[in-house]
């Protein structure tokens, strides 16, 4: 049984391309809580937003990650 990613999940940052077309690579293998489901269908890109928990990336540490960029921690 696949499990659903929810705010307040802690989750791991993959590489995958859509995280390389937004110039985020850097973020896979960081760790992150889910702050907001951004995955229903009438959205053009799906995905999250996420707090950073090991410090700030270019200064922020709340980052939108495209869905394919998730998984559970």
């Amino acid at each position: 049984m696949k499990m659903t990613i929810q705010p307040g999940n802690e989750i791991t940052i993959t590489a995958c391309e859509e995280l390389d077309a937004l110039r985020l690579s850097e973020l896979a293998g960081r760790r992150a809580v889910v702050t907001e489901d951004l995955t229903i269908p009438e959205r053009r890109q799906v995905g999250y937003m996420v707090r950073l928990l090991d410090g700030k990336f270019m200064n922020e540490e709340n980052w939108y990650l495209p869905f394919n960029a998730v998984c559970h921690a």
